[in-house]
């Protein structure tokens, strides 16, 4: 019930998603990955962070975006364990050190850029979320270990009453990727789209997915829009999925 995805996240990769959101919390003395609850049966030191370094060593032109959030526990297990594996020396080439506003994708090339919404340590690689406010849209700040700021149009509506309210997330994230796209290709503005929800117990995030995802894709085609941001997708292997995942690649037509 609270799976978000039917595929493992090297066959995300093959399929192109290059924007991940995990959820972390202690489990034995490791992070295990979680959504809310539900432990997904997989680690982060053992099973995600290996593969996004294997990915990248294999594609080095490549670049992801990965959203770290502490979903239980404490606060300090959660910035213990994270920091050793951040900190870990092998891994630092693979890192975006120091977000800036007007980083390119040929700034990331090859690397990790980690947006962190819990404070886990001082010497940060990539860029701290500062008032990320919970279920909403907002204007949310990014901000690098050294202080420097970067602005990203956030869109994380969420909670629900049922799956009946599918065209309302439609709507709030069709919004924010269009106000994404209408910025100047020049823009240090950045965009942030969840096309993700919740409704339970009737309206599971499968349920948002599978009225969610083509209704966005089916859009933004008949938009042509643009340039669309960074956009989590829940169920990226479903057909509404897929849809939406293609024409999103599609479109970062001014990617260099």
């Amino acid at each position: 019930m609270l799976k978000t995805q039917a595929t493992d996240i090297p066959a995300q990769l093959r399929q192109g998603i290059r924007a991940f959101d995990i959820r972390l919390e202690k489990k034995g003395n490791k992070l295990g990955v979680f959504h809310s609850h539900a432990f997904q049966d997989i680690y982060w030191e053992d099973d995600v962070l290996p593969a996004f370094i294997h990915f990248l060593q294999t594609y080095p032109s490549e670049t992801l975006i990965v959203s770290l959030k502490k979903e239980g526990g404490e606060l300090r297990d959660y910035a213990s364990l994270l920091s050793v594996s951040l900190s870990s020396p092998e891994y630092q080439s693979y890192f975006v050190m120091d977000f800036r506003p007007e980083l390119t994708l040929k700034d990331c090339r090859g690397k990790i850029l980690f947006l962190h919404r819990d404070h886990a340590m001082d010497n940060y690689p990539g860029a701290a979320c500062v008032g990320w406010e919970d279920d909403s849209t907002c204007l949310l700040t990014l901000r690098n270990k050294d202080g420097k700021e970067g602005v990203a149009l956030l869109e994380d509506e969420y909670q629900y009453e049922s799956g009946e309210e599918a065209g309302k997330k439609v709507g709030v994230c069709v919004r924010n990727i269009e106000g994404m796209s209408a910025e100047p290709v020049s823009s240090r503005r950045w965009g942030i789209t969840f096309v993700s929800a919740t409704g339970l117990p009737l309206g599971t995030p499968k349920v948002f997915a599978d009225k969610v995802n083509k209704p966005i894709a089916d859009y933004l085609k008949q938009k042509n829009s643009r340039n669309c941001g960074i956009v989590f997708i829940d169920f990226v292997s479903e057909p509404g999925g897929k849809d939406l995942v293609e024409y999103l690649i599609g479109s970062n037509v001014c990617a260099k």
